[in-house]
């Protein structure tokens, strides 16, 4: 896309053909995460697993070590940050395989809170914000899904188990050059 956006607040689009897109996990999202299948994406349970053994295996490190060394922040499994209080200084080769821990934990950070989601052919969805950036791509845009067959997002109104509300993502406005979409209100 250009560095115009083609959407205003209250627009609306219907998808011409499925369309999948990343999602970040987010306040704004988090009702439907669980409801559109994020949870279930390989990609994200594969980087959350790591990251779990990565945070194991830094803690064993730190408790190996060869003396005192005084607190130290660590991450958690879940993403945020604990103190270990008595952590030793790690040994020469532990420091290298450190650096290599941190490194990849900082490679897992974004794929840890992302996830895939196809919406089906056909999905109604309503422009609730464009982020006001000269460059669109690279702006965020939160849309409320309005009507769509996806089983998981269906409210309990379209005869699905999701509670009646708001139905709300945030992506980044490079995701929709790749959906197929037409303009239901301008």
């Amino acid at each position: 896309m250009s560095d115009a956006h083609p959407f205003q607040v209250g627009s609306q689009i219907s998808l011409l053909e499925d369309w999948t897109f990343s999602v970040e996990k987010s306040r704004i999202s988090d009702r439907i995460w669980d409801a559109a299948g994020c949870g279930s994406d390989p990609d994200y349970i594969a980087a959350n697993a790591r990251w779990r053994e990565l945070i194991a295996e830094k803690h064993a490190i730190l408790e190996r070590g060869a003396g005192p060394r005084g607190p130290v922040q660590l991450p958690t499994d879940d993403g945020g940050w604990t103190t270990k209080i008595l952590a030793k200084e790690p040994g020469p080769g532990d420091k290298k395989r450190m650096k290599v821990i941190d490194q990849e934990l900082n490679t897992l950070w974004e794929p840890m809170h992302r996830a895939r989601v196809t919406l089906p052919s056909g999905t109604v969805m309503e422009i609730a914000l464009v982020t006001p950036l000269p460059d669109f791509d690279a702006g965020f845009v939160r849309f409320d899904v309005t009507s769509t067959t996806h089983p998981g997002l269906q409210t309990k109104k379209e005869g699905g188990s999701l509670s009646n509300g708001k139905r709300v993502f945030l992506i980044r406005g490079n995701q929709f050059g790749h959906a197929k979409y037409h303009a239901v209100k301008p």
